[in-house]
């Protein structure tokens, strides 16, 4: 049996680990080939030396080849498959991770939107007025978070009102409680709140996008009249809520 080698070196190939290949090559997504007989097929898989010698209980990366070459030349012409292949546990994320990361991104393509005149409106300004039944010239922080959660596919939280934010069963963290459970995956795209003496309650809010020591990175909607990231230590936070999960 011949094996082709155009991926990787003939040394690397090794004709002792073969696997007779079934009817045709369809589930190794080859399509438009001439199914052959099982006989006449045959698989070949080495790697190189970056994955020999690795250290039990850790993955590594290696690169492989398949060749793939009938015995009969009017049936099948020789297929290379080259690639890189993970040896070990593969890390995936969490469902609740995939949204909190969608919608850190959504509220990042915002950056830099700002209010037309100053007065809470402009044609972005108003989309996110929209989104919680209300026009421009009102506050919008609570409707720019409530947007970019509905634009990641969650329907709630949809409020414009920032107390509303913060129902008991969201809230996980408020001031004067301890940080040391805070880290940044645990807290991206949670919804922070400020609370405003004069207002008697919560009257500004925004996105977590990450935890940098005591201090919160954020991304926030009606902060000096556009959405800008900001640096917040958490002495200045009143609360913590988490939507996601």
């Amino acid at each position: 049996m011949v094996f082709a080698s155009n991926c990787l070196p003939s040394t690397l190939i090794s004709p002792v680990k073969q696997l007779a290949i079934k009817d045709d090559l369809l589930a190794y997504g080859v399509k438009g080939r001439k199914a052959t007989n099982s006989s006449s097929v045959h698989f070949a898989l080495d790697q190189d030396s970056q994955s020999k010698g690795r250290i039990e209980g850790q993955g590594t990366l290696g690169t492989a080849c398949v060749a793939l070459r009938s015995r009969d030349e009017h049936k099948l012409n020789s297929l290379d498959l080259c690639g890189t292949f993970y040896q070990g546990k593969v890390p995936r994320q969490s469902a609740n991770e995939d949204k909190s990361n969608l919608i850190i991104a959504i509220a990042s393509k915002e950056l830099d939107v700002r209010e037309a005149t100053g007065n809470n409106d402009g044609k972005r300004v108003e989309e996110y007025l929209r989104y919680t039944n209300l026009g421009k010239g009102h506050e919008w922080c609570a409707a720019f978070v409530s947007w970019c959660y509905g634009q990641a596919g969650l329907p709630v939280p949809r409020n414009p009102w920032s107390p509303a934010l913060f129902p008991k069963a969201k809230v996980y963290w408020r001031s004067g409680e301890k940080v040391n459970a805070l880290k940044s995956e645990n807290v991206k795209a949670n919804v922070f709140g400020v609370y405003g003496v004069k207002a008697k309650r919560i009257n500004h809010v925004g996105l977590v996008k990450e935890i940098a020591n005591d201090y919160l990175i954020t991304i926030e909607g009606n902060s000096n009249d556009r959405v800008e990231s900001r640096r917040r230590h958490l002495k200045t936070v009143y609360a913590l809520a988490d939507w996601v999960k």
